[in-house]
């Protein structure tokens, strides 16, 4: 095997473990969901962004940890994610004031 080779086998183990290790193209959102769940067993959700993964959707996880590939157009995401926000900044503010008494 030459240098060559042995340097680029090294390099492209080394970007697919970055990219696995970031949760890389294998966790990528290929397709959407159109099934909702009610927004109590709903915990948090992220924007999938292009041009790390193919399509640019919602990924809401579940209280139980499945992931939900969502359209960020529907009505049912937009409303899912401003609950969440809610609720998130209801948390904070509870937490603020029990750590200022």
């Amino acid at each position: 095997m030459t240098l060559l080779n042995f340097v680029s086998i090294v390099l492209i183990a080394t970007m697919l473990t970055t990219a696995s290790a970031q949760g890389g193209i294998a966790s990528c959102c290929r397709k959407t969901s159109s099934r909702q769940f009610h927004r109590d067993l709903l915990k948090s959700y992220y924007v999938q962004e292009q041009p790390a993964c193919p399509l640019q959707v919602v990924v809401f996880t579940t209280l139980k940890g499945k992931k939900i590939c969502s359209d960020p157009t529907s009505l049912w995401t937009k409303t899912s994610m401003a609950y969440l926000d809610g609720k998130n900044w209801q948390m904070q503010k509870l937490t603020s004031q029990r750590s200022h008494h």
